[in-house]
């Protein structure tokens, strides 16, 4: 099987608008679909990732504060997926919860430069 990086990008807004209780819900759901993702033999790993970040941009190294205000969206966090094609990798995000309250995904091929 390869390996895939799916990104996961959200509204990071929603977060702060959620109660506890979505909160909760919402972090249930990935735990029951990643117990599926480990039953198939599609997981690898993944986390979470803190809303805010830095970014660091251009041959002067520019460092920046991120995501920018002007932006709601950023990475929310991140799974290594196993599948054994691109599509394949695509179908299994589909099942992402973040797709249920607007996230969108990007899957990548991660390109194995050690074996």
């Amino acid at each position: 099987m390869k390996e895939f990086l799916m990104l996961i990008r959200e509204n990071l807004d929603n977060y702060g608008k959620m109660t506890p209780e979505e909160m909760q819900a919402d972090i249930a759901k990935h735990v029951k679909w990643v117990e599926q993702l480990v039953k198939n033999g599609n997981f690898k790993g993944g986390n979470p990732l803190m809303p805010m970040g830095k970014h660091v941009k251009g041959n002067n190294k520019m460092v920046t504060d991120g995501p920018y205000i002007e932006t709601k969206e950023g990475v929310s966090g991140y799974y290594f997926l196993l599948a054994n094609s691109l599509e394949e990798a695509a179908e299994i995000a589909k099942g992402c919860p973040s797709l249920q309250i607007g996230g969108t995904v990007e899957i990548r091929e991660v390109i194995q430069t050690q074996q």
